[in-house]
């Protein structure tokens, strides 16, 4: 292992800790970073290993970890109001300068695992996927009663449900959906207009 650039790597990605995200958390008027979503999506990872079968479930870990990093260099784009047109040539190109302070094979695992995460062919891929959609549903409720990312970019009911339903299709992590869809229905998360299922 190369110690230097071990640590200059590890220098470079503490900037994933001030990566600020649409989501506030319960410190009013803080945003939430990238690096508190990771963790708490790797935590909730781990709170579910017994739900799933025949899985790695340490590459999971490593996905949940990894999936934002490139964000260092190319920024948080709110799936709603940002400009996605084209994140993920953003992100590939980030991922390749920050990947490129690791000598190899650190450099190559990395981007191994990040380029799995954007093909979504794996379980464990989709797996992560998933329930990083279902975090800022966890995270608005946590804030819902002095900010909610939702109401602030007037994001409806109908959108969410547009947006998000794709990513679900049975098992455990859809019953999670459907339970944090309801609560945040039910607690006003969403913008006003027309919340109706």
């Amino acid at each position: 292992m190369n110690i230097e650039s071990t640590i200059d790597f590890l220098k470079e990605i503490e900037k994933f800790k001030t990566c600020e995200r649409t989501c506030q958390t319960t410190s009013i008027g803080r945003a939430e970073s990238d690096a508190e979503h990771s963790w708490h999506l790797a935590v909730f990872l781990v709170l579910l290993e017994t739900e799933f079968e025949n899985i790695d479930f340490a590459k999971l870990l490593k996905l949940a970890l990894i999936h934002d990093l490139p964000e260092v260099y190319a920024g948080d784009t709110n799936p709603y109001r940002g400009d996605t047109t084209n994140k993920e040539e953003n992100e590939k190109n980030a991922a390749e300068k920050l990947f490129a302070i690791l000598p190899d094979p650190a450099a190559n695992k990395l981007s191994s695992l990040f380029e799995e995460y954007l093909k979504q062919e794996s379980l464990e891929s989709q797996i992560v996927k998933s329930a990083d959609k279902l975090m800022p549903l966890i995270q608005n409720l946590c804030t819902n009663d002095h900010h909610s990312s939702y109401r602030k970019l007037n994001v409806e009911y109908p959108e969410v449900l547009k947006y998000m339903g794709k990513y679900f299709s049975g098992g455990v992590l859809e019953k999670f959906y459907g339970s944090l869809l309801s609560e945040a229905q039910q607690k006003g998360v969403f913008s006003a207009s027309d919340v109706k299922a």
